[in-house]
């Protein structure tokens, strides 16, 4: 594979990691108002039922965002390989190689999945605690 081919695909990545982050963030709106107006009188049944398809749900969009991770992580691993191998490589291509052990990379990485858990959580604790407060005259 070439260099630009290897940076389409690293593009092409990026942009579909993007767009599964808007549908977490759909899911998420979509539950929370669910509860607002319907599920907070439900019993628990429906709860369990709607917890169950939500956590598949999300972990369905997890799957797909590791799944561009790695081929993202394969894809600079290839523009290493590139490297080494004695190509020169363009200012992008030199930009995403240096990323590739970066601190800040690491760090964006615990951020972005410790808030994946926190609103998997959130969410859940949303659907079985709250309740509505009493309508004031």
């Amino acid at each position: 594979m070439s260099e630009y081919e290897i940076l389409t695909l690293l593009a092409d990545a990026h942009a579909e990691q993007t767009l599964i982050i808007g549908q977490i963030i759909s899911l998420h709106l979509a539950i929370v108002v669910g509860v607002f107006y319907f599920l907070h009188r439900s019993g628990w049944a429906m709860k369990i039922a709607i917890a169950f398809l939500y956590s598949l749900g999300y972990a369905l969009l997890l799957g797909l965002l590791l799944n561009l991770s790695a081929q993202i992580l394969g894809g600079r691993h290839d523009l290493i390989a590139l490297a080494e191998g004695g190509a020169r490589l363009s200012g992008i291509g030199y930009q995403v190689l240096q990323q590739t052990a970066g601190l800040a990379e690491n760090a964006v990485s615990l951020i972005g999945n410790l808030t994946l858990l926190v609103l998997w959580l959130g969410t859940l604790g949303f659907l079985f605690l709250w309740k509505r407060p009493k309508e004031r005259n």
